[in-house]
C-alpha cells in the first residue's frame, strides 16, 4: 500500500508539470494573435462584430485545445500509474488462482 501511495504521488506531481507546462506553451503561441485580435475587435469602428466574432472563435479554441492538452496528459497519468502499480508477473499469478487450498 505505501508504494502505490508513494506511485500516485510522483505520478500525480508529473501530471501537473505536463499539463502545466504544455498549457503554458499553448498559451505562449497563441496569446499574441489573441491579443492583436482583442485590439481589433476594440478599436474596430464600422466592423466591431466581425473582429469580435474573431476573437470569440479564438479564444474558444484556445480553450478547447487547452482542454484536450489536460485530458491526454490525465489520461496519461492514469495509464502510468497503472504500469507503475501493476503486480509483477509471479504475484499475477498468484493473485489470479485461488488464494486457498481446495480439499479433494
Amino acid at each position: 500500500m505505501p508504494r502505490v501511495l508513494a506511485t500516485g504521488s510522483f505520478v500525480s506531481a508529473s501530471t501537473a508539470i505536463r499539463v502545466s507546462t504544455q498549457s503554458l506553451g499553448l498559451i505562449a503561441r497563441r496569446l499574441p494573435p489573441l491579443i492583436r485580435l482583442a485590439l481589433a475587435s476594440s478599436a474596430a469602428r464600422g466592423e466591431t462584430g466581425v473582429a469580435e466574432a474573431a476573437f470569440r472563435d479564438e479564444l474558444i479554441a484556445l480553450v478547447r485545445d487547452s482542454a484536450e492538452v489536460s485530458w491526454r496528459e490525465m489520461r496519461r497519468g492514469v495509464d502510468d500509474l497503472d504500469a507503475f502499480t501493476r503486480p509483477s508477473e509471479a504475484n499475477g499469478r498468484l493473485a489470479a488462482g485461488r488464494p486457498y487450498r481446495a480439499k479433494p
